[in-house]
């Protein structure tokens, strides 16, 4: 279904930087032209925006800052969306802001983006599998039900047909013996499920997925602390009279920070982890430096609650930091540079590894990138001095 085109007078018309995209890989995204790594087909412009949405109605709300969906009041998830710019009445769309014949301001158009949600749908951990199309979400329900949703790269649930051809299975590690115990996965209606029983928490388990009868296998690791909890259900609307699209500012913004309160607290009250939230980089080098040591720290702090869908974030702001750092290793000495130049190019391309491993949600690669990535935390951290 196509997104509607957002009111001009509820939105900004700020424009995110063009960005270049294979039109058959979407997850292939370049700041410059060039071709597809993989297809080889010419990459084509597009531009891409991070915005604040209902988890289970993806751009039905756009917000630009965290708040509680109006739907159903759970809280605004970040997705990616594909922006553009288009005149009303006109199926014609625009990478560019402008004027439309009549003189008004073309409106500013979100579309769903692939690989843009990989928000959980049902209150699970959510993953993306090695062929980047498929995609699952994990439940553990009150009940012992193990639940496995199944989903395309638009986050859109797999046809019944596909979910007849998968083939999975979950073993669970019994936390009192260790003993490993394996149930196999069965079809009902679009998802796959089995009873495993009520067992103490935090439990971990994996599940063996194969998505065609001749495809591979995949491994996909989940760690549940809590019982897993199903969102409440948007009410319904009909396709003959659809429901006005809410406009941006329909959403509750998150109430602002109290005179004093850090942001990060503030987002606990709008049930944004505080981890997530974006923050500005620094502008001395032990500012970085401390939070550089925090974003690792975060980064191990989700390896170990199982929470493996944001370890990305973290890890990008990591990069962040680690690139302005990089700015300034000719303030250091020259055999401190010697140990930051390396160690940063490490720490980038480990962040970029982590994002692809906590996507697949396969545990030892991403305990193996961490590594890396930790140890050239370490070496950036004891080449840059932590005091003015």
């Amino acid at each position: 279904m196509a997104v509607q085109a957002a009111r001009a007078g509820a939105q900004d018309q700020s424009v995110p930087p063009l960005s270049y995209t294979c039109p058959m890989h979407p997850e292939i995204v370049e700041d410059k032209t060039g071709t597809c790594p993989i297809c080889r087909m010419d990459l084509v412009g597009i531009r891409l925006d991070s915005v604040w949405t209902c988890a289970t109605r993806p751009l039905a709300v756009i917000e630009a800052k965290p708040g509680r969906c109006p739907i159903d009041g759970t809280p605004l998830v970040q997705v990616t969306a594909a922006v553009s710019w288009t005149c009303p009445g006109s199926d014609q769309e625009s990478l560019t802001p402008g004027t439309c014949p009549d003189g008004s301001r073309m409106l500013k158009k979100y579309a769903p983006r692939a690989h843009g949600n990989h928000n959980p749908q049902h209150g699970g951990q959510f993953f993306m599998a090695a062929d980047s199309w498929h995609h699952l979400e994990g439940t553990y329900l009150p009940t012992g039900v193990f639940r496995l949703h199944l989903y395309d790269d638009f986050t859109k649930p797999l046809p019944s047909a596909d979910v007849r051809a998968t083939k999975a299975e979950v073993i669970v590690k019994d936390p009192r013996t260790a003993a490993e115990k394996t149930f196999p996965l069965t079809r009902t209606g679009r998802y796959m499920q089995a009873t495993i029983g009520k067992l103490p928490l935090p439990v971990s388990m994996y599940a063996h997925v194969q998505f065609k009868p001749d495809g591979p296998h995949n491994r996909f690791d989940f760690t549940f602390d809590s019982y897993s909890k199903e969102p409440p259900a948007a009410p319904r609307t009909t396709m003959a009279t659809p429901a006005p699209s809410a406009p941006a500012s329909t959403a509750p913004a998150a109430p602002p920070p109290a005179a004093g309160m850090p942001a990060s607290t503030a987002a606990l009250s709008s049930g944004v982890d505080p981890a997530l939230v974006p923050l500005p980089i620094p502008e001395t080098v032990p500012e970085m430096v401390a939070q550089l040591r925090t974003r690792t720290d975060q980064i191990r702090s989700f390896i170990d609650k199982g929470s493996f869908a944001s370890i990305y974030v973290p890890a990008f702001q990591a990069k962040d930091l680690a690139l302005a750092l990089d700015a300034h290793k000719t303030e250091l000495p020259a055999e401190k540079r010697k140990v930051a130049e390396p160690a940063i190019a490490k720490l980038v391309r480990s962040a970029y590894m982590l994002d692809a491993f906590g996507d697949l949600g396969n545990k030892q690669q991403i305990t193996e990138a961490y590594a890396i990535f930790l140890a050239a935390s370490k070496d950036i951290q004891a080449a840059f001095p932590a005091q003015p």
